[in-house]
């Protein structure tokens, strides 16, 4: 026969029972550790648009500062027919202890931190004097600048530089040689000084006019009175030619500045093809282009073996 237990005996078994309920309290605990840290830690949401983000992944680091503030949400794609600089969307959150220091002209590049490490988010906080930052707005990543496009914009300035060139040239010439009258006050200095002159006597002139009891102002009553009146307001608009010579010797020392942009520019394109330089190396020299590409190629190689197999290149052993 099977003894009978008494009722105190299932005390026996409490000791077990706590020993149980302690593991899956800490198992719990230890399994929503990581949920309750960023629950107390992670603040606020950011968005920033790019035109793209290689090797950036979800759980990615975001730095302000410098210093690791945040992680990367979610990596997603734009509306296909928004700008260039909207084609990747990227979502990450921010820890508490970075938000103040975010001021309204925060910027946002998307780079890897060193050589070997992932690629991250990084946000430069902007400027103390600042106002914070809104996170209702969203950030833009600059769109990187290859050589070629450099090269265009190079292409599209020597271009405007010629035209104002031959323009400003065009203007110097029929200011010095043309038929008007700026070309021959240039052309006659002494005309502006005895303009000056008869300026002064339709002065004095239109003062005798004013006069109401003098001779000259009986005659006004005439048709002379008129006359001499204009005379003087077309010799007072005459003065202004001095300001056209003024103008004509600031514009020809501005073509003469333009052409030495366009002699600088043609120099700079003439060494950047004949392959002169570390630009013009860079740009036409295909062993090095080739050497370049093997190199990226071997960093990915080896950026993508890091991550698979980690262990690889920590080997250690305990004893």
């Amino acid at each position: 026969m099977r003894p009978i237990r008494r009722p105190g005996h299932w005390r026996g078994y409490l000791p077990g029972i706590f020993i149980l309920l302690g593991i899956i309290s800490v198992s719990t605990a230890v399994f929503f550790l990581d949920t309750i840290r960023r629950a107390l830690v992670e603040g606020p949401e950011i968005v920033v648009l790019a035109s793209e983000a290689r090797g950036l992944v979800p759980g990615a680091d975001v730095w302000v500062a410098g210093a690791p503030s945040g992680r990367v949400t979610g990596v997603f794609f734009g509306s296909p027919e928004g700008r260039i600089g909207s084609r990747v969307v990227v979502h990450a959150t921010l820890n508490w202890a970075a938000v103040p220091f975010l001021r309204s002209d925060t910027r946002a590049t998307i780079s890897s931190s060193s050589l070997l490490a992932p690629v991250v988010l990084k946000l430069d906080p902007g400027s103390p004097d600042g106002g914070p930052f809104d996170f209702a707005d969203t950030l833009a990543v600059p769109v990187a600048r290859s050589a070629d496009y450099l090269l265009a914009l190079a292409g599209t300035a020597r271009e405007a530089v010629d035209t104002l060139s031959q323009l400003s040239l065009d203007l110097a010439e029929s200011l010095a040689d043309g038929p008007g009258t700026a070309a021959s006050l240039r052309r006659d200095t002494a005309l502006i000084g005895r303009m000056k002159i008869l300026a002064g006597h339709a002065g004095a002139i239109s003062s005798a006019l004013r006069s109401e009891n003098s001779l000259p102002a009986r005659i006004a009553a005439d048709s002379l009175g008129h006359i001499l009146a204009s005379m003087a307001a077309t010799l007072s608009d005459l003065r202004g030619e001095e300001r056209a010579a003024e103008a004509t010797r600031t514009v020809t020392d501005l073509a003469d500045r333009l052409e030495r942009i366009s002699t600088n520019l043609d120099r700079l394109d003439r060494d950047l093809r004949a392959g002169r330089g570390t630009a013009g190396r860079a740009l036409y020299d295909d062993e090095l282009a080739r050497q370049q590409e093997a190199f990226y190629a071997r960093m990915d190689s080896l950026k993508t073996q890091l991550r698979s197999d980690p262990w690889r290149w920590l080997r250690f052993k305990l004893f």
